[in-house]
């Protein structure tokens, strides 16, 4: 399994001086536009991208029918793909913390409310992949991609639609007041821990069905 992920962060490794150049650039950006949460935001968008690219490099070597030639069982590749995520999400998470914070503090913003922030903006990356990855299972790369780029616009369209639906009411403000203090970021971090964790578990056991399921 370890084999199975170093391949995958062999395969990122070859674009790393582009992430690392981009990744400066969305920090000074962040710094310039005063917006610390910019960085966590932008970086997901990478993150997701990068596990597009992932599939997307499998299927043009034809990995999956090398792999079936190996002595690996499909669910362990399924695994290996799945560790990777998490894996990728804590080290991203630890970096947006730390970028975020200096940020916040270069400006002079609460550092912790900033931080605790874009922490729970990552905790988005388990569940758009959980989302993803089955789909690109039993789709293919191609029409993931699709599905991949309606998942960045659902969720503005309901949040806009949300918005405008408790706008001006009482809910509207204990949500704002909510959000503005540790205690109530912590709480929404937790919640999204929470759902996080609990579809990338659903995930993989449908991943691994499907995947089982193929032949190469």
């Amino acid at each position: 399994m370890k084999g199975l992920m170093l391949k995958d962060l062999y395969s990122i490794r070859i674009t790393q001086k582009t992430y690392i150049i981009f990744f400066l650039f969305l920090c000074v950006f962040g710094y310039i536009m005063k917006s610390p949460n910019y960085v966590g935001t932008m970086c997901i968008v990478v993150f997701l991208t990068c596990v597009l690219s992932l599939f997307n490099t499998d299927q043009y070597y034809n990995w999956d029918t090398y792999a079936a030639a190996l002595p690996l069982s499909k669910k362990i590749v399924v695994r290996a793909r799945y560790l990777l995520i998490i894996v990728m999400t804590l080290a991203l998470a630890l970096f947006t913390a730390v970028m975020t914070g200096a940020t916040a503090a270069l400006l002079g913003m609460p550092v912790v409310e900033q931080v605790i922030s874009s922490v729970s903006a990552c905790m988005i990356i388990p569940i758009y992949s959980g989302i993803i990855i089955p789909v690109i299972y039993k789709l293919g790369v191609e029409r993931g991609r699709v599905i991949f780029m309606m998942l960045f616009l659902i969720p503005f369209l309901v949040s806009m639609l949300f918005k405008d639906l408790i706008q001006g009411t009482v809910a509207e403000s204990e949500l704002i007041f909510l959000l503005q203090t540790p205690n109530g970021q912590l709480i929404a971090a937790g919640a999204i821990f929470v759902v996080s964790i609990l579809v990338l578990a659903v995930s993989y056991l449908i991943s691994i069905k499907i995947y089982s399921n193929k032949e190469f």
